[in-house]
């Protein structure tokens, strides 16, 4: 039975209590965020450009003694090129609600929590476009990123048909079945043998398949038993305290964390079903280009609480509050300007279709 309020006689004449934070109970991780834009650098000019080789010169060749070598110039690089973008995230509050807020009634600052819950908002949105294809103002995302010509014709500006080298490895997992061989030809196929640097150095996927990798890693139950026996946890132990029994039956399950040939492999939330991805973060960077008369601002939580408490985005610019003519309300606007690049995609893998093991 769900406990109901008290009669008339208490409930008027006695406050009500309210949390002294707001919880969020919606947004859920968005690692990718975390990750590729907690440390962004700067954009400088119209456009971001990244020379590369996408060919071998042919002039070499085996000789004996004086035989004329061919000695044209030959010298071929192409460019990578992206331009900035954005995504704005408004931030309004009532004057009149503000005053009300502010008496000494007001338990939770209302500008505070109408700031935190667009710059949440905010986070969850990026976190979606990070994986998407970059279709109209969006950002870049892994979808367009990591790919071979399966879903994209082009990147930064060059044909995923004529420049190949710019192609990631993409495989599909046989039969919706993910199995470590599959693994090791995606992890295989964004590697330079030999060079610890030239191989991907975190896997992302979401939390379903997350757990299916994990259960590939223990795929039978065990028990130890040890001359003490394990920890006994007894009905009457207090909150984060064990009693230890002289004898028994400890029993482990589940991980916590999980890698794969020493690379991390993070569950994100905002990642789609059924899909790993091998990234090597050495290649990617977010370029932010900081717009005139916005502040940089770090993410902060300090009258929320929940999924985000621990991120740190600095690539965020906040337009300060002005008052619009005809309205008693104050408008903000949360700001990211530039955009997410990868300046070398073949150290990227992916595996779609994954739906068992």
């Amino acid at each position: 039975m769900t406990a109901s309020a008290q009669n008339d006689r208490v409930n008027n004449i006695t406050l009500e209590d309210i949390n002294a934070s707001i919880v969020d109970t919606v947004n859920q991780s968005s690692e990718i965020m975390k990750r590729v834009v907690s440390q962004p650098k700067q954009w400088n000019g119209r456009s971001h450009q990244t020379p590369i080789f996408t060919n071998n010169s042919q002039l070499g060749t085996s000789f004996k003694g004086t035989e004329t070598l061919d000695t044209s110039i030959d010298f071929n690089t192409q460019k990578l090129t992206w331009y900035p973008t954005g995504y704005a995230q408004p931030v309004g509050v009532s004057l009149v609600e503000q005053s009300i807020n502010k008496t000494p009634a007001g338990v939770i600052n209302l500008v505070d929590g109408s700031y935190q819950y667009a710059q949440n908002s905010m986070i969850t949105a990026l976190g979606n476009i990070f994986y998407g294809y970059g279709t109209g103002n969006d950002f870049d995302g892994l979808g367009l990123i990591v790919d071979d010509g399966t879903n994209t014709t082009s990147y930064a500006g060059l044909s995923r048909t004529t420049y190949p080298t710019i192609n990631a490895f993409l495989t599909t997992a046989t039969g919706g079945v993910l199995d470590l061989d599959t693994m090791n030809a995606a992890d295989d196929g964004a590697t330079i043998s030999g060079d610890l640097s030239e191989t991907p150095n975190l896997i992302l996927s979401d939390q379903t398949t997350w757990s299916l990798y994990s259960s590939l890693l223990t795929p039978t139950q065990y028990a130890t038993y040890g001359a003490l026996g394990g920890d006994f946890i007894k009905g009457d132990t207090a909150v984060g305290q064990q009693v230890s029994a002289s004898n028994g039956l400890s029993m482990n399950g589940g991980a916590m964390s999980v890698t794969f040939r020493g690379k991390p492999y993070v569950r994100d939330q905002k990642s789609p079903s059924g899909v790993q991805w091998f990234i090597n973060e050495k290649w990617f960077e977010f370029r932010s280009l900081p717009i005139n008369t916005l502040d940089m601002v770090a993410t902060t939580e300090t009258v929320t609480t929940g999924a985000y408490d621990k991120y740190r985005v600095s690539a965020f610019q906040f337009r300060k509050y002005i008052q619009p003519v005809g309205q008693l309300a104050e408008v903000g606007i949360f700001v990211m300007y530039g955009n997410l690049i990868c300046n070398n995609p073949n150290r990227t893998a992916k595996i779609s279709g994954i739906t068992g093991v």
